[in-house]
């Protein structure tokens, strides 16, 4: 007996979605435990042992994991219902719905077991577990449970729309998945104005390179007092110099740039930016506080492989 009214129907696809993508994998799980292969453990891992009924133990466990799931699978259904509501104005039909809902409920099921599962270690059969049920609820059910609605949108609508909400739902879902373009490899060398130092053209910038060492200008002595390096998995690089001309530094956060170079310099109080060759990255640098004879340097976002920040004299 299917739904009528437009909230019952999205409530029954939300409710479905949440059974398709957390009971029912999960009840599944329980009997291929059952039947001798472990699907979760990183000790001893998942494998094959004797065949047993269930206990009450094992019931339990299970249970709270489906209770981890509830939440994501709620809001993911949701999700679904929302798209089933809006899919319902565009009358498409059933081979439609099944082209949309299958393929994006297949990821989301299985993402959300993934991110789920590293809590007790699941094994990619239960991971696939979920994705497969995910598929057969947009395959099966979905199509069902879209409400026809009184109105249609007009024809061009009707074909875009669909198009744009299975582009851009996928997306969203393999996004996480992607190689993210901001991350950012840096070298930063600060130097600052000091009696003793030797004019700017005389100081050693090499660990930057030579194009900082052709930008880089001013009047005055200078030492270097600070470096830092850093490497993330990406594949942007970024070289920054930081030139103090005041007799002491001032706090400040620069927003570092993707690649290229990129000269910071502080004078009369006040720091300003001389040159970036890219737009801005995901990570920030603040400068803090003094530490013996150099600058306190602190990393912000999302960082690092490896990192390592060394004070003048260097070796």
């Amino acid at each position: 007996m299917l739904p009528s009214v437009w909230w019952a129907c999205g409530l029954w696809i939300a409710t479905t979605y949440v059974i398709a993508a957390d009971f029912l994998p999960n009840l599944l799980l329980i009997l291929v435990n059952s039947s001798g292969y472990l699907p979760y453990s990183d000790r001893p891992g998942p494998g094959w042992q004797r065949p047993h009924l269930p206990t009450g133990a094992e019931l339990h466990f299970f249970a709270g994991f489906a209770s981890v799931l509830l939440g994501g699978t709620a809001f993911y259904g949701l999700i679904f219902a929302t798209a089933g509501l809006v899919l319902g104005f565009c009358a498409l039909p059933r081979w439609g719905l099944r082209v949309l809902a299958a393929p994006t409920a297949f990821l989301a099921s299985g993402l959300m077991m993934a991110a789920a599962g590293w809590m007790i270690a699941i094994s990619s059969m239960g991971v696939y577990t979920a994705a497969g049920c995910g598929a057969l609820w947009g395959l099966f059910l979905f199509p069902v449970l879209v409400p026809r609605m009184s109105y249609s949108l007009p024809g061009a609508v009707r074909i875009a729309l669909p198009i744009a909400m299975l582009i851009g739902g996928t997306f969203w879902l393999v996004k996480p998945m992607l190689p993210d373009p901001g991350l950012t490899n840096g070298k930063i060398e600060i130097i600052r104005q000091y009696p003793s130092g030797v004019t700017l053209s005389q100081v050693d910038l090499s660990y930057l390179g030579p194009s900082i060492a052709r930008e880089a200008s001013g009047s005055g002595k200078y030492v270097s007092v600070n470096r830092m390096e850093f490497t993330t998995d990406g594949r942007n690089q970024v070289r920054v110099l930081l030139i103090v001309d005041d007799d002491r530094p001032i706090a400040h956060v620069f927003l570092l740039p993707r690649s290229g170079d990129a000269i910071y310099r502080q004078r009369q109080g006040k720091w300003k930016e001389e040159r970036a060759d890219a737009r801005n990255s995901k990570l920030s640098l603040e400068l803090s506080s003094l530490v013996s004879d150099g600058i306190s340097l602190e990393l912000k976002g999302p960082c690092c492989s490896s990192m390592a920040q060394t004070f003048s004299p260097y070796h």
